[in-house]
């Protein structure tokens, strides 16, 4: 049997609900049920895994961890300035300010790079991705508006539907009503008649006495 034949409300047409009693009685049952509904953990193997966004880049993982709870650390700058060293350095000294020099010019070197790539070709990559991400856009929205449509398009047929349902049980209802109340007048009948027959039947006994004994004389 489908799941359908159970289902006895017709919140639509049904208005038991408007009162607060009857409204406070349903929703502790539907508290009741909850509290009797098993809890997912956190752990549950139904539930999707954690997805790492930056799996293979240590470095922007831990610059990103926390976050949103926590603000974003800042990138350490330090090791791209330039190096200081005293009027005597040692040879250690020299040594990493040379290496820290290097790093920096590296750094900058590459970052010139980045730019001239970026003025080069960032426009038009630009371009392509919001065009790319209007039309993802445009797909999206054409589809949310066909699923608000077609929600729409259910809930007033399960309207008209109930309405009509409804009608055609308060039709019987009230023929329900109506033949209850002829089987209970009838019934009333009955009783009378019963109370009428009564003394009739005593009454007939006793004339069918007195028959008898008039004849036995």
């Amino acid at each position: 049997m489908s799941s359908l034949s159970y289902i006895d409300a017709l919140p639509y047409y049904d208005k038991q609900l408007d009162d607060p009693s009857a409204k406070a009685a349903a929703q502790a049952l539907i508290e009741a049920e909850l509290r009797k509904t098993p809890q997912i953990n956190d752990d549950d193997e139904r539930l999707p895994r954690t997805i790492e966004v930056f799996p293979k880049s240590t470095e922007l993982s831990a610059l990103l961890d926390g976050y949103p709870s926590k603000p974003i650390r800042g990138i350490d700058t330090s090791k791209y300035q330039p190096p200081t060293i005293g009027e005597e350095p040692t040879l250690d000294e020299l040594e990493k300010a040379e290496k820290q020099s290097r790093i920096g010019e590296g750094h900058m070197a590459l970052r010139i790079e980045n730019t001239s790539i970026l003025s080069s070709h960032g426009p038009n990559a630009w371009l392509i991705r919001n065009y790319q991400l209007n039309s993802q856009l445009t797909e999206l929205q054409s589809s949310l508006n066909n699923l608000k449509e077609n929600v729409t398009d259910v809930n007033r047929s399960r309207r008209v539907f109930q309405e009509d349902t409804g009608k055609h049980l308060s039709k019987l209802e009230s023929r329900w009503q109506d033949l209850i109340g002829s089987t209970v007048q009838l019934e009333m009948a009955c009783k009378a008649m019963e109370g009428e027959v009564k003394p009739l039947r005593r009454k007939h006994e006793s004339l069918k006495e007195e028959v008898e004994s008039l004849e036995k004389q």
